[in-house]
């Protein structure tokens, strides 16, 4: 067994899960599954990334494993959601989701319109799935045998439910839900009799009013509460990660682990409660109220190791409010950086997805850098290499990756603050600056000339000219500091703030400055 260089929360799962007796050739099967209902986000991935970090930590062990991931496309589209066309989604509620028209026309269902870019996402994040439709499973007849024993064990179900739950159940309640074969909706179908023998159901649809007998096989779903247990009896499931709302008392997982074991006679997986992701200022991701991050939008703008490692260092309970600002920057310097303070070697190990190559650059450096040079990352590479970064020629690539990853940034999550161009003119708003501060610009520049005078440009340190801010300040009694700096900016980027100011002097030339703060302390109101 390959010794652990630290005991991580998966490992500490998975040394649980193989206290549990197996045999030694025994091929675990972890499934995950989601509804493609909307945009598939980084919330879901919580779940898919859990299973997978099993999958790989089993894997070292020495086990055989494999991890599914289960499309819920067959499903029914509960409601029109926000981001729908009332007028041409409110006759597909009630449908299944593999079975309405994708929304841009380009995919062959509503279900693959939403599965396709996640899919491709999981392959950036190197998670190897196995995946299975929901409807290619109902439809090919997997679940015949088990919509046959629901049926019959209906009474049982029914009480489960409600001992467990609390919940009354409706004495025309069935387990299994047909799909109409007149209007083909599901949300009013109701079971009015089966036949064992020939696995059809008689139904009445509330909707339509058509009533007829349908074969099980294709024609219909098990509820969620029954559905979850049934695929853990046929699929053999023996490791599940899932959201706090299942993992509840009366949840999901407590009345499927007794269905399971009374109706379909197996074991229920193990499980793995995981906490939901919150969107920073936002709430709780959800698909159906468009609250959500798209997984491939960040993965525009962070490599797939920083967002595998953003998910896989929380532990699975606690909760994680994504901050597509602060926090993502942070994440992405304690990947980048070997000595950064709270980084987890381990959660590192566990997130190896592309190949990821350090440039010791920090991530807020470079966004600044990127904006400065326009978006050339030759220029990028010879402002880093004045301030004294060792960008070798081996990691020109990696270099042109990361400033695209912050051009991104920029575009995809940037506050206004961060975003910031050089103006090539004096900017108009210099006008409405006060003579004090005007005057203060002067006295900058002069400051400068003096700096320029006396070394050569490549020796003027930040420092020095962060100095120069407050000797100009005190040259002005009436201006605070502040106003000093609002003025600065305003003549080099149209804006009340920006980077550090001796940083960013130097990085675009102190004779350029000396220059523009001169012409704008000219400028008359």
């Amino acid at each position: 067994m390959p010794e652990r260089k630290s005991q991580h929360w998966a490992d500490r799962i998975v040394d649980q899960i193989l206290a549990q007796p197996r045999p030694e050739d025994h091929v675990y099967h972890i499934v995950t599954g989601i509804t493609p209902s909307g945009r598939i986000h980084i919330g879901n991935l919580r779940e898919v990334l859990t299973a997978d970090v099993i999958y790989r930590i089993l894997q070292e062990r020495g086990k055989k494993a494999k991890l599914f991931y289960i499309a819920d496309d067959y499903d029914p589209l509960r409601k029109v959601y926000p981001f729908l066309d009332p007028q041409n989604y409110q006759k597909f509620v009630g449908h299944p989701l593999s079975d309405i028209p994708c929304p841009c026309d380009q995919h062959p269902s509503y279900a693959e319109h939403f599965l396709e870019p996640f899919l491709a996402s999981m392959s950036q994040l190197k998670i190897d799935l196995t995946v299975l439709r929901a409807s290619e499973l109902y439809k090919s007849g997997r679940y015949n045998q088990v919509i046959i024993q629901a049926l019959e064990a209906r009474d049982t179900i029914a009480e489960i439910l409600f001992r467990l739950t609390g919940k009354e159940i409706d004495e025309f309640w069935s387990p299994f839900v047909p799909i109409c074969e007149s209007c083909g909706s599901m949300a009013e179908t109701k079971v009015i009799g089966w036949d064992r023998e020939r696995e059809l159901v008689g139904y009445l649809c509330q909707q339509c009013q058509n009533q007829g007998w349908v074969p099980v096989q294709g024609h219909g779903k098990l509820t969620w509460r029954v559905d979850w247990p049934a695929r853990w009896s046929f699929l053999n499931v023996d490791i599940e990660p899932m959201g706090k709302d299942h993992g509840s008392k009366g949840g999901s997982y407590d009345t499927g682990q007794e269905i399971v074991r009374r109706v379909f006679h197996k074991e229920p997986p193990f499980p793995i409660v995981y906490e939901w992701i919150r969107l920073e200022g936002m709430g709780d991701m959800s698909s159906s109220k468009g609250n959500v991050v798209a997984i491939e939008d960040v993965l525009k703008v962070v490599p797939a190791d920083v967002l595998r490692y953003l998910i896989i260092k929380a532990l699975p309970k606690q909760r994680i409010n994504f901050d597509p600002v602060n926090q993502l920057l942070n994440v992405f310097d304690e990947v980048d950086n070997e000595q950064a303070k709270y980084r987890d070697p381990r959660s590192l190990e566990l997130s190896l997805a592309s190949g990821f190559v350090p440039i010791k650059v920090p991530f807020n450096h470079l966004i600044s850098i990127v904006q400065i040079a326009g978006g050339d990352p030759a220029r990028v590479s010879a402002i880093l290499k004045r301030g004294g970064y060792q960008i070798p020629e081996s990691s020109a690539k990696e270099l042109e990756e990361r400033c695209r990853y912050a051009l991104n940034w920029l575009e995809h999550f940037a506050p206004a603050e961060y975003r910031f161009s050089v103006a090539e003119s004096v900017p108009q708003s210099v006008q409405s600056l006060t003579p004090s501060q005007r005057r203060v610009l002067g006295k900058l520049s002069d400051l400068l000339s003096t700096m320029l005078s006396q070394k050569e440009e490549k020796d003027i340190s930040a420092e020095e000219i962060h100095r120069s801010f407050y000797e100009a300040a005190q040259q002005e009694k009436d201006l605070s500091i502040k106003e000093v700096f609002q003025a600065f900016y305003t003549a080099l980027i149209d804006k009340e703030h920006g980077p550090r100011a001796g940083w960013f002097v130097k990085t675009i030339g102190v004779e350029f400055v000396q220059k523009r703060l001169a012409e704008a302390s000219a400028i008359e109101a």
